[in-house]
């Protein structure tokens, strides 16, 4: 299992309060991402941190930090691979902007 670190654009869902994605707090929520090849889609726990801009009024978006071990991430997890975040439902989805180097 490998480590990997990116920084992602995320569309939260409207019912998702701000007491689920506090700004700099880490909280553990389930990725899912699609594989390149095969296209079939993998859950991965992952360690999530909503940078400290939340979303203002009339505004779902923000700049998270995702942390998670796979076997291959890069098949899963490019610059430009869309995911969702899932906890205990769906809560919003995003795209991959940048890769960070642990």
């Amino acid at each position: 299992m490998k480590r990997y670190k990116f920084q992602a654009l995320v569309t939260l869902d409207p019912a998702v309060t701000a007491a689920t994605v506090r700004p700099g707090q880490t909280r553990r929520i389930v990725v899912r991402g699609e594989h390149h090849g095969t296209h079939g889609s993998q859950v991965f726990s992952a360690l999530v941190t909503p940078g400290e801009d939340l979303p203002r009024r009339d505004d779902d978006h923000v700049i998270m930090t995702v942390t998670l071990s796979c076997p291959d991430p890069r098949e899963y997890f490019e610059i430009g691979d869309h995911f969702a975040l899932w906890l205990g439902g769906d809560v919003g989805h995003g795209v991959v902007t940048r890769r960070l180097f642990v």
